[in-house]
């Protein structure tokens, strides 16, 4: 037995709206307990008034989430400042919860430290809600794939705060943090698969990364990536564009990957000729100038599922998880809510929660590895075998 519960309220009283959320997964339910939960929450609820009532609700639940940009479930669909909670029931898959502190100090050690005691089992599925500000995502991916082993599925993202970029916040427990990583990892019989797309398309020719440190990209082709970009931009290089920098996102093919992920600039520095990025470039990687628009933004929540759902071993899933980038919820502006839409009638009916993050994580493909990806639609579908 595996099974999913599902609440959403957009109540503005913090306790009147876990206490609606709760109720729903109760007649969800029915008489079954709980045993692992997500919460996904905006940045001006009272987070430790929802946070003691679901510990006094249900004792020994592995609870674990964090606060968004905009929120989403099968229950109510897409909304902003709102709460959704997803519950698991099951006597045939495990699920341990973990946390790592200090991240923007060390991700690698945090996101290692993340990760409960495997005790010999072999882990299916981790997903992880780290700190939105000041963190590598790169890194923090790295650090859980390190401690979980090769080849076991990460997902999630990071925490947001509604665009203000002042604090996030990380539930674990009866805990409201920052600065921190949560996870709940999956073990036992459980049938996984990951979608990701992103509705960017590469134009233009491909330079290769010669010189790139932390997420700053200094050179490609041994020359200033302010030469790469004005190749294609010319000396019209608005500061307004993708948060300040010369132009837009890039597509990051790296050695041995058909696939891309992508990057967001997000500083420029006129002296040096370089571009901060919202996560490291890798040197010896390929970058493309990509182009999109609404249409191919929403049609890639359709492609990211559509993939999962071919990939899904299974019979039949349980649950679906969704994590799509901030950036695309700003890009789609009054259609955002189109994108979970789209993903209902891909679902159909299939309980589901996800958020808006600063940065999202998911394998690129089937099997492989996981990355650290900016405006993207991440899902992952999950259910027994």
């Amino acid at each position: 037995m595996f099974k999913v519960a599902v609440g959403h309220s957009i109540d503005p009283d913090s306790l009147a709206a876990i206490k609606e959320a709760v109720n729903q997964c109760r007649e969800q339910l029915q008489q079954a307990m709980p045993r692992a939960g997500i919460l996904l929450c905006a940045i001006d609820f009272e987070h430790q008034v929802i946070l003691d009532f679901i510990s006094e609700t249900f004792p020994d639940i592995a609870l674990i989430g964090g606060t968004t940009v905009g929120e989403m479930s099968s229950q109510l669909g897409f909304h902003e400042d709102s709460l959704t909670l997803m519950l698991f029931c099951s006597d045939e898959v495990e699920m341990r919860a973990g946390l790592g502190v200090q991240v923007s100090q060390d991700a690698i050690a945090a996101a290692q430290q993340a990760i409960p005691d495997l005790e010999g089992a072999a882990p299916k599925l981790c997903y992880a809600i780290g700190e939105g500000l000041g963190v590598d995502g790169v890194a923090l991916v790295k650090g859980l794939g390190i401690a979980l082993g090769e080849g076991v599925p990460i997902f999630g993202g990071l925490a947001g705060d509604d665009w203000r970029f002042e604090r996030t916040y990380q539930f674990f427990g009866q805990q409201v943090l920052s600065n921190a990583v949560t996870t709940l990892v999956f073990f036992g019989n459980l049938c996984v698969s990951c979608g990701v797309a992103t509705g960017q398309h590469p134009i233009g020719q491909k330079g290769t990364v010669t010189k790139s440190m932390g997420n700053t990209l200094h050179e490609v082709d041994d020359q200033s990536v302010r030469v790469f970009y004005q190749r294609y931009f010319g000396n019209a290089i608005s500061l307004e564009l993708a948060g300040g920098s010369w132009g837009g996102a890039v597509a990051v093919f790296e050695p041995g990957e058909a696939s891309f992920y992508v990057r967001s600039p997000n500083n420029q520095d006129t002296a040096s000729g370089s571009i901060e990025y919202f996560g490291h470039i890798p040197e010896h990687s390929s970058i493309q100038f990509t182009e999109t628009n609404i249409e191919d933004l929403l049609a890639a929540a359709r492609e990211a599922l559509e993939k999962a759902r071919a990939l899904y071993a299974g019979n039949q899933p349980t649950a679906a998880l969704i994590v799509s980038c901030s950036s695309r919820m700003k890009l789609l502006g009054t259609r955002a809510w189109e994108e979970h839409k789209i993903a209902q009638q891909v679902l159909k009916g299939l309980p589901n929660v996800g958020f808006h993050a600063y940065g999202e994580i998911c394998q690129l493909s089937h099997q492989g590895k996981s990355y650290f990806h900016n405006e993207t639609f991440t899902a992952v579908l999950m259910g027994t075998q």
